[in-house]
């Protein structure tokens, strides 16, 4: 099939050069375009006198590259099938017609072959084209709707396989009529090209002086190939495997029924050796559509996830979640460490046992690894905790700190906690007991101090605002940055305010009420000390 294409190509091209070679005979060549390659103005021309009727439209000079107009002049199937349509019918591979353009009668051997020494002496790069531009055509071939052919006996032991399978089997019972007919389809292209293989070699099959590795291995890889890859994704390979073995068990019990007679053991035979090529040609075809699926989420993942970081939060990187299964409207928080591991395998199984964990749980996660630490998104779901799904996943970290941002909401939330955790690892350098996991929210002076903005709001929002209120000389602000100027002492704080140590106490524990930090702690009044800082520089 690919060495008619080819002809049929070279034939074509080789009557367009004639064609323009005609036309140069008529009018002067064009200059060569040295940034777009030779014109086709002469062709253009040519084929406007050749139809006066189209002549009203100014012919436009356009430039086009000589070897792209080979490479997208893909025959159109014609509707008749050429003669050999039916075997490959038989076999599930779809019928390629002629090309269109071809000469109403078909060349000789003498002329394709004179052809082909005349073009690829002058392009020696044509022959690789035709074989590019049939793998291309193969690779674009229709969705298969029609069910192959098969002799009667054997339609009826396949029919019966469905119906038994309908009847027990509840997956395959509950696809959808499109699902159920393509699955179909699949496994009565498998048996036709069984009994298609089986009658060309069944000769040496039968021969008991040939050793079963010598045996002709059947080609099975086209039997997927008449389905779409999104039967990959609706299918698993399991119950795949599941239909031929129901199909194989029925032809099995029922061989007598097909099999010549005195040789129904060896046709067993044959079926078990086809099944098993069948099955490991399933598993090659799903296991390359799983790679390149997962490829490309992960590259997708790894593009989200920078997108973040960087404080990107257009509807590209939305798109991007939508793709990766994620809802609009989601809640999320982020974790950054380093897994445990040896290397890039033992890597990939510790993502693959985050992911795990995480659905195991019920929610949703993002991973990828962003300079040499691993930084996961998680969207909880199903009203989980964050505190659940991060004591899950702590034993596949290692020794060093484990950073967990605040939960928040959509895009702008999923870059807020993902830089609020990375920030956190930094910060995590100058602690000396880490808790583990890390907060993002207690170390939030040692961000600030890295230039995370996010923090330097934070405590400005949600501490020196809280604590001065619509009034700048609030008494809880004064009383608390009085108290941790003096170095945490209520009797100079209340000396300098003039006021009882009682009064000091009463507005310091009315202080921890509002913002949620003690300034008794040393770590705390740190916290609290920081924000007063920053509060009093934004507004000074």
């Amino acid at each position: 099939m690919l060495i008619g294409m080819k002809f049929s190509v070279l034939h074509s091209r080789k009557a367009r050069d004639d064609d323009g070679q005609a036309a140069e005979r008529k009018a002067p060549s064009p200059e060569a375009d040295a940034a777009h390659g030779r014109t086709t103005d002469d062709s253009a021309t040519a084929t406007s006198q050749a139809a006066p009727a189209k002549r009203r439209q100014p012919v436009r000079k356009t430039t086009v590259r000589a070897k792209t107009t080979r490479k997208n002049a893909v025959p159109a199937p014609k509707a008749a099938p050429r003669p050999g349509a039916a075997d490959q019918s038989r076999s599930g591979i779809p019928s390629v017609s002629a090309p269109a353009a071809a000469a109403p009668h078909s060349p000789t051997s003498d002329q394709v072959a004179a052809d082909v020494r005349h073009i690829t002496e002058r392009e020696p790069d044509v022959a690789e084209e035709a074989q590019a531009l049939a793998e291309r055509f193969r690779l674009r071939q229709p969705h298969i709707d029609t069910h192959p052919d098969l002799p009667p006996v054997i339609r009826q032991i396949v029919l019966t396989a469905q119906d038994k399978m309908n009847a027990d089997v509840a997956w395959y019972r509950a696809l959808t009529p499109d699902d159920k007919n393509q699955l179909n389809i699949v496994a009565e292209t498998a048996v036709a090209n069984f009994v298609s293989w089986y009658e060309e070699v069944k000769d040496i099959i039968l021969d008991p002086n040939v050793p079963a590795q010598d045996l002709p291995r059947p080609h099975t890889d086209e039997i997927f190939f008449v389905a779409p890859l999104e039967f990959t994704k609706s299918i698993s390979l399991n119950q795949v495997v599941e239909l031929t073995r129901f199909i194989v068990d029925q032809m099995e019990a029922n061989v007598s029924r097909f099999a010549e007679p005195g040789k129904e053991q060896a046709t067993s035979g044959a079926m078990l050796y086809y099944s098993r090529e069948v099955a490991f040609s399933a598993a090659n075809v799903y296991a390359s559509s799983a790679q390149a699926r997962g490829d490309w989420d992960a590259r997708l993942e790894a593009l989200t996830i920078a997108d973040l970081l960087d404080g990107t939060t257009s509807h590209q990187v939305a798109s991007r979640l939508n793709l990766l299964g994620w809802r609009s409207d989601f809640s999320c928080f982020a974790i950054v460490g380093m897994l445990s591991h040896t290397g890039d395998i033992s890597l990939a199984l510790a993502h693959r046992h985050v992911r795990e964990a995480v659905r195991t749980l019920g929610g949703e996660c993002l991973i990828s690894e962003h300079d040499g630490l691993t930084v996961m998104l998680i969207d909880p779901r199903h009203g989980m905790e964050s505190t659940d799904f991060t004591l899950a996943l702590l034993p596949l970290f290692d020794d060093s700190a484990v950073c967990v941002g605040p939960v928040r909401d959509g895009l702008a939330g999923a870059s807020y906690t993902m830089r609020a955790a990375m920030h956190s690892r930094q910060a995590s350098k100058c602690l000396t007991n880490v808790p583990r996991p890390l907060r993002a929210d207690d170390v939030l002076p040692e961000r600030a101090l890295l230039g995370d903005d996010d923090a330097r709001r934070e405590l400005y929002n949600n501490v020196y605002r809280v604590l001065r209120g619509d009034d700048e000389h609030n008494p809880l602000l004064l009383t608390l940055s009085t108290f941790l100027r003096s170095g945490n002492s209520l009797d100079v704080t209340a000396r300098e305010l003039n006021v009882h140590p009682n009064t000091v106490r009463y507005r310091l524990k009315r202080s921890v009420e509002v913002t949620g930090w003690d300034p008794m702690d040393p770590r705390e009044a740190y916290v609290l000390l920081t924000a007063i800082k920053i509060g009093m520089m934004l507004e000074g």
